[in-house]
């Protein structure tokens, strides 16, 4: 595992913008991070695969359909055997990463990136339809951290 008894996680929704998503993603600060979840990828219209310039240090995870809205990108200073791929939907992507807790005891963390479209579903008097999802996907069988991007703040 990595030296640091911690891990880094940040999110963040491109809005589809290839052009943010390719300075967002060779940002010396933002390849200090373990784990980058994504929300509305860009995409390069002749090759539908996310920033590739990333995989220098990145492994990337995500659904192969060209609608796909969620990704992670797990940093190369991970080695292989501390994380798995569970899920790679085009909504949710799941890894689970070994960890240690406060004892130097391992454990594992599974790791969602969930994105919600904007659409009547996602006001606060109705349930998202990708909460049905996760809850299928969600067991107790280790810790779970969740990002997100519910929209729930648009009102229609």
């Amino acid at each position: 595992m990595t030296k640091q008894s911690f891990l880094r996680i940040l999110q963040y929704n491109i809005r589809k913008s290839l052009r943010i998503q390719e300075s967002f993603l060779i940002d010396k600060e933002v390849r200090e991070f373990d784990i980058v979840a994504i929300q509305k990828q860009g995409r390069n219209n002749n090759d539908l695969q996310s920033f590739s310039s990333a995989h220098n240090f990145f492994h990337l995870v995500k659904n192969s359909s060209s609608q796909s809205r969620t990704c992670i990108y797990v940093n190369k200073c991970l080695r292989l055997d501390q994380w798995i791929v569970e899920t790679a939907e085009s909504d949710i992507c799941s890894i689970r990463i070994l960890t240690r807790n406060t004892d130097d005891e391992t454990q594992m963390l599974r790791l969602l990136n969930v994105y919600n479209s904007c659409s009547l579903s996602t006001t606060f008097t109705k349930k998202p339809l990708i909460i049905s999802r996760l809850n299928e996907l969600l067991k107790n069988d280790c810790k779970q951290l969740i990002v997100e991007d519910f929209n729930l703040h648009h009102s229609h």
